[in-house]
């Protein structure tokens, strides 16, 4: 379990990191919704109904939970011009939240089998947020560069404004980035669907 909570935190670390210091914005930057929406009735979702029909699949290192049901059916899509789609049977990323400090939310959603991983992780401070896709692999090359990423769109609605500790959250997100990797090939990534989880500290 330590070694996913730092696994995470070394991703979180990346994000944050890329972000600090930039202190002049883009006009692309500027037209990106920055504020969350909230909406009470979005557990009530159908796409709620279809999730506790399943299972929950796990990541690497993630303690198994007896019955419990599926968190996200966040569904993502990758190429040069792709659109966010939603689909009820895209069941493969799991949805983890993580309360840091007073007022600081990590939502992370996605699949990583212990040699690589993908998805798209969720900073919630106060009421403001932003998003970042995220993708790492164990093949390394020496003239490997540090992959950029630029969010094109974002949506997030959930369930209300503020959680504690071992609160449930309930949500929807909608995402298209660029994204260019560490071979320096570019790709568009959408990702759009329904995730819920239940909020643990953050260990990192």
């Amino acid at each position: 379990m330590k070694n996913k909570f730092l696994l995470i935190a070394i991703i979180t670390f990346c994000i944050l990191s890329c972000s600090k210091g930039k202190t002049i914005m883009n006009r692309e930057d500027l037209a990106i919704d920055k504020t969350f929406k909230i909406d009470p009735t979005i557990k009530k979702d159908t796409a709620f109904k279809f999730l506790n029909t399943l299972p929950e699949t796990y990541n690497f290192l993630d303690e198994v939970i007896p019955n419990a049901k599926k968190s996200s059916n966040v569904h993502f899509n990758y190429g040069k011009d792709v659109e966010a789609t939603e689909h009820y049977y895209s069941v493969r990323n799991k949805a983890d939240a993580f309360k840091k400090g007073n007022d600081s939310l990590i939502i992370s959603i996605g699949t990583a089998d212990g040699y690589s991983g993908s998805g798209i992780n969720l900073i919630i401070k106060k009421d403001s947020y932003s998003s970042r896709y995220y993708k790492f692999s164990d093949m390394l090359s020496y003239n490997d560069k540090k992959p950029q990423h630029k969010t094109l769109y974002q949506n997030l609605i959930l369930d209300k404004a503020k959680y504690n500790l071992n609160d449930s959250i309930y949500g929807f997100i909608n995402f298209k980035s660029q994204y260019i990797d560490k071979r320096s090939d570019t790709i568009i990534v959408a990702a759009k669907g329904h995730f819920r989880a239940k909020i643990r500290e953050a260990e990192f």
